[in-house]
């Protein structure tokens, strides 16, 4: 099955560090595809509430470990509302969900699976190792951030600061 993507623009590296700034700042038309695309991400990256941000501890990093565990109240508050319904409930069930996350920085694009543990935790399972920690050399303390692009029906990965 072959997955559509929709190009976004690279933004500088003070949207993502300076909230106010990025919450101000204009997008430029540098920053536009020539059908205007990247305006709904730039704004996006503007409320930075919508990104979940995580430090990364030593379990998320580990060798033995290939997941990494997100937040139930994201989940719950920020991604299953905007999925499609029979989605979200195969996620509440326990069931993984396929999902496309895509790396800002490299542009590339991956495949994650969602679940919900039995012990109500959510995770993103699959090559998270491969994919993000090692291919991006990602240590324990390093600053990352997931946002749900409901447009695309995809995640954004960034990694917000490196240790």
């Amino acid at each position: 099955m072959e997955v559509a993507m929709a190009e976004t623009p690279t933004l500088p590296w003070s949207a993502f560090f300076d909230t106010a700034a990025a919450r101000n700042r204009r997008t430029t038309e540098d920053e536009l595809d020539d059908d205007g695309n990247g305006k709904k991400f730039a704004n996006e990256l503007r409320h930075r509430d919508a990104w979940y941000k995580k430090r990364l501890n030593d379990g998320d990093v580990s060798k033995s470990r290939d997941m990494l565990p997100v937040s139930k109240s994201w989940v719950v508050e920020q991604v299953l509302p905007f999925l499609a319904e029979s989605a979200a409930e195969r996620i509440m069930r326990g069931q993984s969900e396929r999902v496309i996350v895509k790396d800002c920085e490299l542009d590339t694009f991956h495949v994650l699976y969602l679940k919900k543990q039995k012990t109500g935790r959510f995770v993103f399972v699959g090559r998270w190792r491969d994919d993000f920690v090692i291919r991006r050399n990602l240590k324990e303390g390093d600053n990352i951030g997931l946002c749900w692009q409901q447009e695309e029906s995809m995640f954004s990965f960034t990694a917000f600061y490196r240790k």
